[in-house]
C-alpha cells in the first residue's frame, strides 16, 4: 500500500521536491492523508482529468483555529465551495482506486479546508488566495526518507498539461 494526499499550494510546487512535515510550503489539503495499491501515476492522471476541468480557485483566508488532538496546532480556515467541490470531485475519481483515508472524519461530509501554519508562515484572515495548482505528495516515498515528495503536479484548467 502507498500513502498519499493531494493538495492546493499558495505557490507552485515542483515535482521532486521533498518538505519535512513542519516545513511544507502553504497549502489547503484537498485529499487528505489516504493509503491506496494505486500507482502515483494512476493517481496523477486522475488528478489531472479534475484539474482539467476546474478553474483556478479565488478564496480568502478566514479566521484561526486549533487543530489536532491537543488542540495546538494553529490553521486559517478557508471557507470555499469551489475547494469543497474540489474536494468531492477528487474524491469520486479516486474512487475506483479504493482510497483509504488515515482520518474518514476529515474526508466527505467532515471536510474542512484549511490553511496549516508550518515554519514557513502562516496565512493572514483576510488574505486573498489564489490556487491554481494541485500537487500529488507520496507521504513515504522510500523506507527511512521520512520526507514527503511532490511526484505530480497538475494545473487547474490547463487542459491535462502538468504545470
Amino acid at each position: 500500500m502507498h500513502r498519499f494526499a493531494i493538495v492546493l499550494p499558495l505557490a507552485p510546487m515542483a515535482i521532486g521536491e521533498r518538505y519535512a512535515v513542519r516545513d511544507w510550503p502553504l497549502h489547503i489539503t484537498v485529499m487528505p492523508v489516504f493509503t491506496t495499491w494505486a500507482s502515483a501515476a494512476q493517481l496523477a492522471a486522475d488528478m489531472g482529468a479534475v484539474a482539467a476541468r476546474t478553474a483556478p480557485i479565488t478564496a480568502v483566508a478566514g479566521p484561526g483555529e486549533l487543530f489536532g488532538p491537543r488542540h495546538d496546532t494553529p490553521v486559517a480556515l478557508v471557507d470555499s465551495p469551489e475547494v469543497r467541490a474540489l474536494h468531492r470531485d477528487l474524491v469520486g475519481a479516486l474512487e475506483i482506486h479504493v482510497p483509504t483515508f488515515r482520518r474518514p472524519d476529515f474526508a466527505g461530509d467532515g471536510y474542512r479546508a484549511h490553511i496549516t501554519a508550518t515554519r514557513r508562515g502562516a496565512a493572514e484572515e483576510g488574505q486573498p488566495l489564489r490556487l491554481t495548482q494541485l500537487a500529488l505528495v507520496d507521504m513515504e516515498p522510500e523506507p527511512g526518507q521520512g520526507r514527503p515528495l511532490v511526484v505530480a503536479v497538475a494545473g487547474l484548467a490547463q487542459l491535462g498539461r502538468g504545470a
